[in-house]
Formats: C-alpha cells, sequence, structure tokens
C-alpha cells in the first residue's frame, strides 16, 4: 500500500541528526554504534538558531577582549575534547552533566574535519581522539563523553523573545573592527554526548594500557 501523501512528505522533508561513534584498540575497531545525547547539546542548537543580541557595545572590557583573542569564539565546536570513565551500570539520562566515573586524562590528539555531499542532503563532522599506549592506567572503561561548548541552558521555559548574547565591536587586523557575540548564558565545556557500556553501546573494556585507545565520533545532519 502507498503511504499517505502528508506521511510521504514527512519522511522526504525531516531533518535527522545523529551521533555514532567508533572505538578502537591499537589499530583493530572494537565497537561501533549510536551516541545518546544531553540536554546541553540540544539547548545550544535552539539558542544558535534564536540568535538574538541584547545590545551593541563599542568596545569590551579587556576581560572579554581576552576572552576573544585567546581564540575561542563561541559555537559548539569552538572548543571540544572527550574523557574516558569507568562506570558500567549506569544508563544514560539527558538531564546528565558528566559522565559518572571519570577518568579526567585528556586525549593525546584530537582533530575535526566537515564533510558535505555534493547534493547538500548530508552534512556530517567527524571528530577523532587517540589516547596513546600507556597514557590512561590499566582499568575498565565503560564509559566515554564527548564535551563542547556549550551553554548552561539556565533561562525558564517558556523563554519569550530571549537574548542569545551581546554584539559588541572589537578591534581586528590592520586596523579593522569586527563584529562578535558575546554569550550570556555562560558557555564552557559541557558533556554534549555520551557513549556507555550500560546502554548496551559496547562490552566494557578491560584496558591493558598497551594499546592506543582511539574514538571516533561522528554528527551527521540528514535532509
Amino acid at each position: 500500500m502507498n503511504p499517505k501523501i502528508d506521511e510521504k512528505i514527512k519522511e522526504e522533508h525531516e531533518v535527522k541528526i545523529k551521533g555514532k561513534f567508533k572505538i578502537y584498540l591499537g589499530d583493530e575497531l572494537y565497537t561501533k554504534g549510536k551516541n545518546r545525547w544531553t540536554r546541553f547539546f540540544s539547548s545550544s542548537l535552539l539558542e544558535m538558531v534564536i540568535s538574538n543580541h541584547k545590545q551593541v557595545y563599542s568596545r569590551p572590557d579587556p576581560a572579554w577582549m581576552d576572552f576573544w583573542t585567546s581564540g575561542l569564539s563561541y559555537s559548539p565546536t569552538g572548543l571540544y575534547t572527550a574523557r574516558a570513565g569507568n562506570d558500567t551500570s549506569t544508563p544514560t539520562t539527558p538531564d546528565m552533566t558528566d559522565l559518572v566515573s571519570k577518568i579526567d586524562i585528556a586525549p593525546n590528539t584530537q582533530n575535526v574535519a566537515i564533510f558535505k555531499e555534493p547534493d547538500y542532503s548530508k552534512y556530517m563532522s567527524r571528530y577523532v581522539f587517540t589516547w596513546s599506549p600507556g597514557t590512561i592506567p590499566p582499568q575498565t572503561v565503560g564509559e566515554f563523553g564527548v564535551y563542547l561548548w556549550l551553554d548552561d541552558d539556565s533561562w525558564t521555559s517558556p523563554a519569550e523573545n530571549p537574548n542569545y548574547g551581546k554584539l559588541a565591536i572589537v578591534p581586528g587586523p590592520e586596523g579593522y573592527d569586527i563584529a562578535v557575540v558575546i554569550p550570556l548564558n555562560n558557555p564552557s565545556p559541557r558533556l554534549g554526548a555520551r557513549i556507555a557500556s550500560a546502554d548496551g553501546d559496547f562490552d566494557p573494556i578491560n584496558y591493558t594500557s598497551e594499546e592506543a585507545i582511539r574514538l571516533e565520533w561522528y554528527v551527521t545532519i540528514r535532509f
């Protein structure tokens, strides 16, 4: 039976956002699957869409100048990192703000790349986080978290005509001024996605520290 016309239109035009991962031990693929999102990821995407600005400043104070010149421009990919953790029994919930039992050791290397299809039907980002052999001591690894430059979602619902940030004019290169948005909601590295053995995403890793751990994380937007 042919689908109803409204169902067909919905199927053809809805936008899907997916987060997927691959975990490698050394050069061998250990597992792959889908991540679970947190509220910080969702709210930050929404706040970027509204893009309302409170007011215009001719020059920001020195603290915000340091913020800008440090290169930490505000976007979910402006600052990113990942961490592993020990927990093997706690399922992921949207309100999680951190890993349950975080191993607070940063990856030795990390990078991000973006891709698009020629017909504009698919956009994808790929993050690669690598812990070299010996970086994480021997232990059980049961969770991974990806941390992005996200807002704290402190606004109260419904928020009508909310202000997303301050628009500031700051000195740019070669004597030119540039406009930057200074966010109001205290963006910082926050848990955006969790990959957990407790969700059935992978079997806990009995890690011996002899091999590198590589986490590849993909965000795909498909039309």
